[in-house]
């Protein structure tokens, strides 16, 4: 059986070529390199080597060298089989050295194959004629072997230096196209953050997240939810982030609440998106988080807005019903008692039921236009200067210190500020001023409204916001506190009697805010 040595320092270029020649029932042997294939031919000449060329320790050229200067070996038939060494002076260097073939790579099997044959067929007709070629002046294969060298170093420096380039171009590129994506995520108004899946600390934040939280992206690198937020907010976002990491898909929280460092409690709309390294497993966590708390209050507020007006359309009309039904009835006694005396009672009995139905019916007017538009940021300053420019105030001395607060309210914040303004003109015995203010706490904002007439007695402090209370006395003091609960603002009458009436407001976290021409006092 003909017996091949295969030379090749990389194991899968030997175990390709053994394949296809062991397929064709040669004997295969191999080596790494030169030195291991003199060692291996010099103890056991093959009938013909296979070599590659660019070898460590002794290249192909070399052993090409040594293999035709040794006496027992310089007659075996030698093969280069190279993708390396392409140019055609190559090939002249090679068979300069003695080389019988110079193959460059890939061939098809049965072509590779086709070639060996050729040449040990060659091999055995040289042997029977002639004796092995002469390799010629030793220093002329040398000076060849340098060139050839050289150009292939002289290659690889102008290949690697295009390499290089083609690398530094690309490396823009991924650096333009991710300076690009840095500034879409800086510049999208909802707040975007990765964390690590592993133990859920961040490492991406974006400048909406910076503003909505009021913490600096460098605060919260390499830390986790339980460095920022309440405990609850953290096992709820802990346990949504467990959620998504586990089973590996999306997932939408269509309503949470964080707290912030400056905005207080937020409330957000989440999605919550896996990212995944090459091996399918998730690495980061993506989250992408809308403010939504304007849109809820203002949907809450329109929802209260819509179950008052259904309860008053239906007070309403219940009482005007009741007033049709009394008044049907005395036109029936009125038949049935013709005298006078009992004519001129049943008329007077009727013009009070028609004053309950108008009143009734004007009320339902002024009553209509709640929560008909949404709630919205409003001066304080200027809504109660608007209300009071509608009323004679001359006699009154004015003190406020309101300046820059605003409140989120119904449009119809001026009428409540109306309504307290009249009440003193009204109905404040003794009263010669009036004063705005608020008083800021850790449950939000306070306005005091107050005057120096002769107050509220005790018994009447809550009733005064009924609707029935004395005629049309409660009637505004009713639709205020109307107004005001849309946004749920409170208001309530405080005052020492005898000192003065003192309506406090109270504005929850959230609702009330300060201009940048006004900041708040207390800083």
């Amino acid at each position: 059986m003909t017996r091949i040595l295969i030379v090749d320092d990389i194991q899968s270029n030997i175990y390709l070529l053994e394949s296809i020649l062991k397929g064709y029932d040669f004997e295969v042997i191999s080596a790494r390199n030169g030195v291991e294939a003199l060692e291996i031919s010099k103890k056991s000449p093959p009938d013909l080597i296979i070599t590659d060329i660019l070898m460590p320790v002794m290249d192909g050229f070399e052993l090409c060298r040594q293999w035709k200067a040794d006496t027992r070996l310089n007659s075996i038939p030698f093969i280069f089989y190279t993708a390396t060494y392409t140019d055609p002076r190559d090939e002249k260097f090679a068979r300069n050295l003695g080389a019988e073939r110079y193959v460059v790579k890939p061939q098809k099997p049965e072509a590779l194959v086709q070639i060996v044959h050729e040449v040990l067929d060659e091999s055995k007709e040289s042997k029977a004629t002639s004796q092995a070629r002469p390799l010629g002046d030793e220093m002329e294969i040398l000076r060849q072997y340098n060139e050839v060298l050289f150009r292939k170093l002289e290659s690889k420096v102008l290949q690697l230096e295009a390499d290089i380039a083609e690398r530094k171009r690309i490396e823009a590129v991924l650096s333009e196209n991710e300076a690009f994506l840095d500034t879409i995520v800086e510049n999208i108004p909802d707040m975007i953050f990765v964390k690590e899946a592993h133990d859920l600390r961040f490492v991406r934040f974006n400048k909406a997240g910076e503003a909505l939280l009021g913490l600096k992206r460098e605060e919260m690198y390499g830390k986790n939810d339980s460095d920022f937020f309440p405990k609850d907010q953290v096992e709820f976002f802990r346990e949504k982030d467990r959620e998504v990491i586990s089973k590996g898909r999306i997932l939408d929280i269509p309503r949470e609440t964080i707290q912030t460092r400056q905005k207080g409690a937020r409330i957000l709309h989440t999605k919550k998106i896996p990212i995944f390294s090459s091996d399918g497993k998730p690495k980061y966590l993506l989250g992408i988080s809308e403010d939504i708390t304007e849109r809820v209050v203002v949907e809450e507020a329109l929802a209260r807005a819509t179950k008052k007006l259904n309860l008053l359309n239906a007070i309403t009309f219940e009482e005007i019903q009741n007033a049709l039904f009394s008044f049907s009835g005395y036109l029936e006694l009125m038949k049935k008692n013709p005298t006078e005396e009992m004519q001129q009672n049943f008329l007077e009995k009727q013009t009070v039921i028609m004053q309950t139905m108008r009143d009734s019916l004007a009320f339902a007017k002024m009553y209509q236009d709640l929560g008909q538009r949404p709630p919205a940021w409003q001066n304080v300053m200027y809504s109660f200067l608007f209300a009071i420019s509608h009323i004679d105030t001359q006699p009154l001395s004015r003190n406020f210190a309101i300046e820059g607060l605003e409140i989120y309210a119904d449009p119809l914040l001026e009428r409540v500020f109306f309504t307290l303004s009249e009440n003193v003109v009204m109905h404040g015995k003794g009263a010669t001023a009036i004063s705005l203010s608020y008083r800021e706490s850790g449950e939000g904002v306070t306005l005091f409204f107050e005057d120096n007439g002769t107050g509220v007695p005790e018994n009447l402090k809550e009733r005064i916001f009924e609707r029935r209370f004395e005629g049309k006395k409660g009637l505004g003091l009713f639709l205020a506190r109307e107004i005001l609960s849309i946004t749920d603002i409170k208001i309530r009458e405080t005052g020492e009697p005898g000192k003065g009436a003192r309506f406090e407001i109270a504005i929850p976290k959230g609702s009330y805010r300060f201009s940048v021409s006004g900041e708040n006092p207390s800083g």
